[in-house]
């Protein structure tokens, strides 16, 4: 099952105790094809609002007036409302707020996670076995819940910072004990500077620029048994896998603290996005141990669909996944 799943990688060899592989890799990444991509995915988006949902925009062309973004177009129709009635129960201490460009902005990926992660709730069992074969296992018994945008707390026990799951699913293994997986999912993105001063820049760098991860950034890092030995901080605190390691970490964290026994972390994103699929996941799978191989898992959208085709039982199925190809593969 994982071995359909495979991207065709084309790693570039990394040194950990270098920064020109790192340099290298994020010229490559900056370059002319993930420009080309965004292009391609803004202008599928536009073609989206005027061919399927028929309606104008508001100053740029991938943005919804917000009398129409209030009907929450940005959703799949079979789940709007549903959807649109989960987001007016209030916000729980564990999640922030959306954006405010979450229901106006189609090429935000922050509405993802509703389309395709939250009607897994109507298929607790689908859902477990679309998972067992993600995961290559059959360690999965029970899916416990479906949280979106989720961190737990209190804060102070974990990275003592923000950092969240874009989606975080609770399962109890075969033995009965409580598990986890971290999912991210990202559209056009891809790595972002670290902002001087900032909570994050703090949590990494000291006064002087240098890298000196936090307390319990070190603690997680170090005792999650993640990485490898030669693997330094500056790699992981760099731009193309800062925040691919803090939601790993988060998730160590977790274990850590007694409130799991395993945690996946899981990234999905389109093919087409040369950042990830063909410079910082697998450059990131580099840096870890054999033992945590297991632990960390990039999928595309177009495999992650066609297995939850193959898993999922939910009402309206057909239709909400002819929709996600629609919506989201860019061919």
């Amino acid at each position: 099952m994982i071995k359909a799943m495979n991207i065709d990688y084309t790693p570039k060899r990394m040194e950990d105790s270098s920064g020109e592989v790192l340099s290298q890799l994020s010229k490559e990444a900056d370059g002319v094809s993930h420009e080309a991509f965004k292009r391609k995915a803004r202008e599928h988006q536009v073609l989206f609002r005027e061919r399927e949902l028929g309606v104008g925009f508001c100053k740029y062309p991938n943005v919804l007036a917000m009398s129409d973004a209030r009907k929450g177009l940005v959703f799949f129709e079979g789940f709007r409302k549903e959807i649109l009635d989960k987001l007016k129960e209030p916000i729980p201490s564990t999640s922030s707020a959306p954006s405010g460009q979450m229901l106006t902005n189609l090429l935000r990926s922050e509405h993802i996670p509703y389309n395709v992660f939250f009607p897994m709730n109507k298929d607790p069992e689908g859902c477990r076995d679309l998972f067992n074969a993600i995961l290559e296992t059959n360690v999965i018994w029970k899916i416990q819940d479906i949280k979106i945008e989720y961190h737990p707390e209190p804060i102070r026990d974990y990275l003592d910072d923000h950092t969240a799951f874009d989606v975080y699913i609770s399962y109890l293994d075969i033995k009965g004990q409580p598990c986890g997986i971290g999912i991210e999912v990202k559209y056009t993105e891809k790595e972002y500077p670290l902002k001087p001063n900032s909570r994050e820049y703090n949590n990494v760098k000291d006064a002087d620029g240098c890298t000196r991860l936090s307390e319990p950034y070190a603690k997680a890092t170090k005792e999650s048994g993640y990485y490898r030995s030669d693997v330094k901080p500056d790699i992981l605190v760099s731009n193309m896998f800062r925040q691919i390691w803090r939601n790993h970490i988060l998730g160590a964290s977790m274990v850590l603290h007694g409130d799991i026994a395993h945690f996946t972390s899981v990234t999905l994103f389109p093919r087409e996005n040369a950042h990830f699929s063909v410079h910082a996941m697998p450059a990131y799978k580099k840096l870890l141990t054999d033992n945590a191989q297991q632990t960390f898992i990039p999928i595309c959208y177009d495999i992650f669909f066609n297995l939850m085709e193959q898993y999922l039982h939910v009402e309206k199925k057909d239709e909400w996944i002819a929709y996600l190809r629609r919506r989201y593969l860019l061919y």
